[in-house]
C-alpha cells in the first residue's frame, strides 16, 4: 500500500471536511487492513467532489486503523501516510506544510521497536525531504544549519538503507537546489553520481548536468521568446521584466504534468500579485483537451499550442526531451534553473521576487 499512495499523494487537492463511510463492519484488524489497500487503489475520479470524498475515506480509514488497533505494527504506516496527506494538503492550498508534526511522526517511527524496516525506511526517507524543504524555505541566504542537516539526513538515509536508490534522489534534488546558489557544489555532486553503479541514478544525473550547463547558457542573455497565445493574446517575455516568470513545457497526457499541475496553480494563485507570472508551452495535439484541462484545472495564464505534439516549435528550438520541463525566468529576463519544479516551487519565485 504504502508505496503506491506515494505516488498519489503529490495529486491532492485541499481536502474539505467530509463525513467518511461506516467502516464498522470491519472487525479486524486484517479486514480494515485490506480495506485500506482497496480504497488506495481505487482510481480517483476526475469529478472534483468525489475526488475529495475518496480521499476524505482514505483519511478516515487511516484514522480508524490508529484508533481501533493501536498495538498493531502496521499503524506506523497508517500514521505516516496521514501526516503525508496533510502535509501535501497544506502545500496545494498554498500554506507551508506542518514540517514539525511530520518529523514527529517520522522520528517516532525511526524508533520504533515493532516499525517494519520499509516503513522505516519511508520515515527516514521523509526526514530527508522535510530538511531539504527548511532549506529551500531559507531562499538565497542558505543557511549553513538548514544545508549541514540535509546532508547528514540523506547520508544516514544511504547508511541505514544502501540499497534505497531514494537517497541518491535526494541528493539529486539537493545538486538542483545548489544550482544557482553554489554551482560548483551541484556540478561536485552531480559528477559522482553519474558514475553510480545504479544506471537509473547514473543517467538522472548526466541529464541534470546536461541541464545544468543548458542553464548557463540560456542564463548568458535574457530570454528571447515571442508568441501568439491559443486565445488570441500575444505574449512577450521580454515585456515581462521586473517579474519572475515560469516558462512550463507541458502536456494534458502527461502523467507526472497533470500530478505537479495543483502545485503550480496555488503557486501562482500565491504569488501573482506579488510579480510571478507564467507562461505554458503545451506539446498537446488536441486544443480541445488542453482548453478544457486549462479550464478545469484554474490555469489563466497564456498558453502556446501548435498542435505539433513532441515537434512543437518552441520545446524543439530548447531542445526539450522530457516533459514537465519549467524554467524559472528572474527579472532581469535570465533563466537562473530549467529545474524549477517540486514542493519547494514557491520558495523558489519567492527568491527571485526578493531580488
Amino acid at each position: 500500500m504504502r508505496r503506491k499512495l506515494f505516488l498519489i499523494l503529490i495529486t491532492l487537492l485541499p481536502i474539505w471536511p467530509v463525513r467518511g463511510e461506516d467502516l464498522s463492519q470491519y472487525k479486524t484488524a486484517d479486514e480494515l487492513w485490506g480495506h485500506l489497500q482497496t480504497l488506495e487503489s481505487t482510481p480517483l475520479v476526475n469529478d472534483r467532489v468525489q475526488y475529495v470524498q475518496q480521499l476524505g475515506n482514505l483519511r478516515s480509514a487511516l484514522l480508524e486503523f490508529e484508533t481501533r488497533f493501536g498495538d498493531d505494527p502496521r499503524r506506523w504506516d497508517t500514521k505516516l501516510m496521514r501526516v503525508q496527506i496533510e502535509s501535501m494538503s497544506a502545500r496545494v492550498e498554498g500554506r507551508a506544510p506542518d514540517n514539525a508534526a511530520l518529523l514527529q511522526v517520522a522520528g517516532d517511527i525511526v524508533s520504533a521497536a515493532d516499525a517494519s524496516s520499509l516503513t522505516k525506511a519511508d520515515a527516514r526517507f521523509l526526514i530527508a525531504k522535510a530538511h531539504l524543504e527548511t532549506l529551500a524555505r531559507s531562499g538565497g541566504s542558505m543557511d549553513p544549519a538548514a544545508r549541514a542537516a540535509v546532508a547528514a539526513e540523506i547520508a544516514q538515509l544511504g547508511k541505514d538503507y544502501p540499497d534505497d536508490r531514494r537517497a541518491a534522489i535526494m541528493q539529486l534534488e539537493l545538486a538542483v537546489f545548489l544550482e544557482r546558489r553554489d554551482p560548483s557544489a551541484a556540478e561536485s555532486m552531480l559528477r559522482t553520481l553519474e558514475t553510480s553503479r545504479d544506471i537509473h541514478v547514473a543517467a538522472m544525473a548526466q541529464q541534470q548536468l546536461a541541464s545544468l550547463e543548458s542553464t548557463r547558457q540560456l542564463g548568458k542573455a535574457p530570454l528571447d521568446l515571442k508568441f501568439k497565445a491559443v486565445d488570441g493574446t500575444d505574449v512577450d517575455v521580454a515585456k515581462l521584466r521586473g517579474k519572475v516568470v515560469l516558462v512550463d513545457f507541458w502536456a494534458t497526457w502527461c502523467g507526472p504534468c497533470r500530478m505537479e499541475m495543483p502545485n503550480v496553480v496555488a503557486t501562482y494563485n500565491q504569488l501573482h500579485k506579488a510579480g510571478f507570472e507564467i507562461v505554458g508551452i503545451s506539446l498537446d495535439q488536441s486544443k480541445e483537451k488542453l482548453l478544457g484541462y486549462t479550464q478545469q484545472a484554474g490555469m489563466t495564464w497564456p498558453e502556446y499550442f501548435d498542435g505539433k505534439g513532441w515537434g512543437n516549435d518552441i520545446s524543439s528550438r530548447y531542445g526539450i526531451n522530457s516533459i514537465p520541463a519549467a524554467w524559472l525566468v528572474d527579472k532581469k529576463g535570465l533563466v537562473r534553473t530549467t529545474q524549477a519544479r517540486g514542493a519547494n516551487l514557491a520558495e523558489q519565485v519567492k527568491a527571485l521576487l526578493a531580488e
